[in-house]
């Protein structure tokens, strides 16, 4: 009896932990581009559910003017997959692009914000258009650092609407600057990079489309780069349920353990009365 009520217990605690022990605080780079002003350059945003929409919501919560309410997201009927469908107060559905490519670019990963894990020093650049007629651009931004100088690469990628597969080409000829002061710092080569000293604040922009913390990128673990082509993303019903740990592992908690301590405890109850029918009997 002390057996089973001590495991019972231990199951408890352990549903109870778990997903404390999965939660982790981290800061993250956002940058938010509307109509192809920076409004938002390389801030850094504290994040709790480890996921790109996790990073999403909390930059709006942080630095745009209504908060959440400017951002929405959700399964689209159509599709059936995630999407973003309000990002900074546009109704639109953005470019997110991670790192060094946007999500959906790489078949190997998440493809959607919902479920695409990010870590500490992580860039994400939000690129949306106000008007339909004319495309947001995503650009992706990487750095390295040595000898006290910053080299900073821009990406341009491009989705075809009709394979919904990316391309990716050098960002070239393309104004660098200090976001902070508004200085200068070069523009980028037909390789799409570009050489500069590390501004005081640490952040370096592409135009108006992109910027990156060159201090927290270069101290960030390299990640792979992906091909230049893939395919679409994979429906929603293709990714896993519990990939990274969210809400959905503590609901399935609150569907599956109840009824498991419920037969557990019908089973001891059952078990003391026939030990104590057999006690007596002995008697």
């Amino acid at each position: 009896m002390k057996k089973v009520l001590a495991l019972v217990i231990a199951m408890i605690l352990l549903a109870a932990v778990t997903p404390m022990t999965l939660a982790a605080d981290a800061t993250v780079y956002v940058s938010v581009s509307v109509d192809g002003q920076l409004d938002v350059a390389a801030q850094p945003v504290t994040v709790t559910d480890m996921t790109v929409q996790g990073a999403i919501k909390a930059a709006h919560k942080a630095y745009y003017s209504g908060g959440e309410d400017g951002y929405a997201g959700g399964i689209d009927k159509t599709y059936n997959m995630f999407l973003i469908t309000r990002a900074w107060g546009v109704t639109a559905t953005p470019y997110v692009i991670l790192n060094g490519a946007p999500l959906g670019s790489d078949p190997a990963n998440p493809a959607t914000a919902d479920v695409a894990p990010v870590k500490a020093g992580d860039n994400i650049v939000i690129s949306v258009s106000s008007d339909p007629a004319v495309a947001a651009q995503a650009i992706a931004l990487t750095a390295t650092i040595a000898d006290g100088k910053a080299t900073v690469t821009a990406t341009s990628w491009t989705l075809d609407f009709t394979t919904f597969a990316y391309s990716s080409a050098p960002l070239a000829d393309a104004a660098v600057v200090d976001p902070d002061t508004g200085a200068a710092l070069g523009t980028t080569d037909q390789s799409g990079s570009v050489t500069t000293d590390v501004p005081a604040g640490g952040v370096v922009a592409v135009d108006g489309l992109a910027a990156i913390n060159v201090n927290a990128a270069a101290s960030s673990p390299a990640v792979p780069a992906p091909t230049a082509s893939a395919p679409a993303a994979p429906a929603a019903e293709d990714t896993p349920l519990f990939y990274p740990p969210t809400n959905s592992m503590l609901i399935a908690m609150a569907i599956v353990l109840p009824p498991i301590i419920v037969v557990i405890c019908i089973k001891t109850s059952k078990q003391s009365r026939l030990d104590k029918k057999a006690a007596e009997t002995k008697k």
